[in-house]
């Protein structure tokens, strides 16, 4: 390909391809050299100069030695550290049946019923067995954390007494609850819900938010975080470099999501895994569930979509995997790859 022969759009093209193959390994030595002459340059156009970089870019990015050491950087985000098997028509295939539930089940949270409400009496007899084993095991400690705690429920506790009594919860003089009978049958549904259910009702404002996510929604995001997991684990055995992309890009939207997803007890590992706490995630609100699942501009719509690449990805890889005779192919040849990429461009 004649270096004068490349058009201000091929040429803005290849530096595009060349940035985007380089952003996930910013600070590597082998793009430092290179990065400090583009800097100098806010501008890239037909000039000679800025040609000339590009070419020597595009011979870098192209030479086998770059691209096994892209692949290895990775690879490197997904911990993977047994070479056997890697980019094998199974293992991708793997990859594509993985990242496929993993598209699917984040799309059925995307539009789930996360709430769950029984009934009044069900729901004021639960709130006062928590709130008095709480307060009872905060009175004997004596880490000022704890103190705090056990202020902060009677606090908020006597600002709601009055419309706490009128659905038939009284606050006796050793602070715990009890519930009146009579006043809780003749309560309204209504009344009691606006106090122990919802995103700003007193329950919430203490921790006990009655309206918890369904039994149905929990499990939904139990698979959810297994089949994410899996994904996880099968990229360390894919050769594609536009699903690993794909799955650096993934890692760092469940990242940035990381504090949301934490209040409903989901971390996040050092190893890009998900980890549930079962009884953190039965306390959820079902509005921090929403907040995070529902919706096509969520946390779940960002997943489905990575996911979704992957997992097409992955099996057009495991495809290019055999040759017509059905003989693995050779998955060391990353020059045909690239070549194909830049080929692409002109």
């Amino acid at each position: 390909m004649s270096l004068y022969g490349i058009n201000a759009y091929n040429s803005n093209s290849m530096y595009n391809m060349y940035s985007s193959l380089t952003s996930l390994m910013s600070g590597s030595s082998l793009v430092t050299g290179y990065q400090s002459n583009s800097s100098k340059n806010k501008a890239y156009g037909n000039s000679t100069a800025d040609l000339y970089d590009i070419a020597k870019k595009a011979a870098m990015v192209k030479s086998p030695n770059y691209q096994k050491k892209m692949m290895e950087q990775l690879k490197s985000i997904f911990s993977g550290d047994d070479s056997s098997e890697i980019g094998t028509a199974a293992s991708e295939q793997k990859v594509a049946e993985n990242a496929k539930q993993l598209n699917s089940n984040a799309a059925k949270l995307m539009s789930g019923n996360y709430g769950s409400w029984t009934d009044k009496t069900s729901a004021v007899k639960s709130f006062v067995e928590q709130y008095n084993k709480e307060m009872e095991s905060l009175a004997d400690s004596e880490e000022s954390a704890d103190k705090g705690r056990r202020a902060t429920l009677i606090n908020y506790t006597n600002q709601y007494k009055s419309a706490l009594e009128s659905i038939g919860i009284t606050v006796g003089d050793d602070k715990l609850l009890s519930i009146d009978s009579s006043k809780l049958n003749y309560a309204s549904e209504r009344n009691v819900k606006s106090l122990l259910a919802g995103d700003y009702s007193y329950g919430a404002k203490i921790g006990y938010n009655m309206d918890k996510v369904a039994d149905s929604a929990t499990s939904m995001i139990e698979k959810f975080v297994d089949s994410y997991n899996n994904t996880m684990d099968s990229l360390e055995k894919s050769d594609s470099v536009q699903a690993l992309e794909k799955g650096v890009s993934l890692v760092n939207t469940t990242r940035a999501f990381a504090r949301t997803l934490n209040r409903i007890g989901i971390s996040v590992g050092s190893d890009n895994r998900l980890t549930v706490d079962k009884d953190k995630l039965a306390k959820s609100s079902a509005g921090d569930i929403k907040s995070l699942f529902d919706g096509n501009y969520s946390y779940a719509a960002k997943v489905a979509d990575k996911a979704g690449t992957i997992s097409r990805a992955a099996s057009l890889s495991a495809q290019l995997s055999y040759n017509k005779q059905g003989q693995a192919y050779n998955k060391n040849n990353y020059a045909s790859i690239f070549d194909m990429m830049f080929n692409s461009l002109v």
